[in-house]
């Protein structure tokens, strides 16, 4: 049985591909969303989900805590590239998968993927009752999520 990934190898796999020489850059609040987004559409198409840990529905998007506590001290600057050591191997179709995503969202800055997830059903109903800015740690159902984007039009 091969071994699952968690949340932080997915997320050294997106710090790792990063075109930090062209200038691009990931902040806290893009790898959020974008490990939200690659969790949301392996749901939907694996019908499993790429990692275990969850979502709660923050006031800024959809956040996983202890992402959040790994990176909290770069606030909103570019978080720098993983060492090599902590970039883990992956099989070539998850690793295709995963360039979908960020190709799909990559090329977004995290206010933007933000907003986008403010229009999504999971986070919404997730955060029912909640005012806006409210703190809320209601856990995202994967149900939820691979319903939604099930439906999305992302080709990814």
């Amino acid at each position: 049985m091969k071994k699952r990934v968690d949340i932080f190898s997915i997320a050294n796999f997106f710090l790792s591909i990063v075109d930090r020489e062209s200038g691009s850059s990931i902040t806290p609040l893009k790898l959020q969303k974008i490990l939200y987004y690659a969790q949301g559409y392996y749901l939907a198409k694996e019908n499993r989900p790429l990692f275990k840990e969850d979502f709660e529905a923050w006031a800024h998007g959809p956040a996983n805590p202890g992402i959040y506590d790994k990176y909290k001290d770069y606030v909103s600057s570019a978080i720098d590239a993983p060492e090599d050591k902590d970039i883990p191997v992956l099989e070539d179709k998850l690793v295709d998968f995963l360039y979908s995503i960020w190709n799909t969202f990559g090329i977004y800055d995290g206010k933007y993927l933000e907003s986008l997830t403010h229009q999504e059903t999971p986070w919404i109903e997730a955060r029912r009752g909640y005012q806006p800015g409210e703190k809320c740690s209601v856990i995202i159902k994967k149900e939820s999520m691979k319903k939604f984007f099930q439906s999305e039009p992302y080709n990814v």
